[in-house]
């Protein structure tokens, strides 16, 4: 499920090129649409008769996931109007390690050494990338992707936050937060049917989809396999756009992006460690009691 979720959201990018007249505003408030329908049919689906008590429960930390990952949402589909799928896709991959500061800052989880080192190698990853006498996009394009990571991020230390509670409605509210927020910009546009139908696969399927099925096997999934299953996402992305429209990265998108990908997988790794000598301590307490 993780690796098919990854797999998803490795075509958001291509269905953004795909899209014939539709502008970012346009894209954005039609996936909302379908990102909502498609949520709203799945929620209602699992909690028969208590689909409002299921949307109001997802509290404090539901509402600020759900605007977070809008907040995600919106910046990354404007980046990718302004610079390389690879390269705001490659800079998305820096979410995890940015995750790691935030739950340090918001939820007190210590920051290792081993986490220091794989945030230095990802900001020089991220610098590498931003240099401006070579970079091939845009550095506003950099830059939004860069708040589409910090963005996504923060989703996801809220959704851990409130885990206790069912957070999938979160994502269905984050659909409606982009809709408020587009839904001025849009006006009175319409779209083409064409590309209604590729806006209706970006919300409901590659979007909504793909984390459904992460939320789903992020239950049966450790951590750290989490993270490295999910990388189907930045491998497979940058693929897409080149087989499709012959779009390809510069020297620096690939130096600095395999920099921020060594980066994900060392602290996946390291946290996975942690994790385990963490439940080995629990387990050694309880046989000496």
């Amino acid at each position: 499920m993780v690796a098919t979720a990854g797999l998803l959201w490795s075509t958001l990018g291509l269905g953004v090129r795909l899209m014939d007249e539709a502008g970012t505003w346009r894209i954005l408030f039609y996936r909302a649409i379908a990102q909502i329908a498609v949520l709203g049919v799945l929620i209602a689906a699992r909690n028969p008769g208590a689909f409002a008590r299921t949307l109001t429960g997802i509290g404090y930390n539901g509402l600020v996931s759900a605007t977070a990952l809008s907040f995600s949402s919106i910046s990354f589909v404007y980046a990718l109007s302004l610079t390389t799928v690879a390269e705001a896709t490659l800079i998305l991959g820096a979410a995890p390690v940015m995750a790691g500061a935030l739950g340090w800052m918001l939820l007190r989880e210590p920051i290792t050494r081993t986490n220091w080192w794989t945030m230095g190698i990802a900001a020089a990853g991220l610098a590498v990338m931003t240099y401006t006498g070579t970079v091939s996009g845009n550095v506003v394009g950099i830059i939004l992707a860069l708040c589409g990571a910090l963005g996504f991020a923060a989703f996801s230390v809220f959704q851990r936050r409130g885990r206790q509670s069912d957070m999938l409605p979160a994502v269905l509210l984050s659909g409606v937060v982009t809709l408020v927020v587009t839904g001025p910009l849009v006006g009175r546009a319409t779209i083409s049917g064409g590309d209604a139908l590729v806006a209706f696969y970006l919300g409901g399927v590659a979007l909504a989809g793909g984390l459904a099925l992460y939320t789903a096997g992020s239950r049966h999934v450790r951590a750290g396999e989490l993270v490295l299953i999910a990388m189907t996402e930045v491998v497979f992305a940058p693929l897409w756009v080149w087989w499709a429209f012959g779009e390809t990265m510069a020297a620096t998108t690939i130096v600095g992006g395999f920099m921020i990908m060594v980066a994900v997988l060392i602290q996946a790794r390291a946290r996975e460690a942690y994790t385990t000598l963490r439940r080995h301590r629990r387990a050694a307490r309880v046989r000496t009691r």
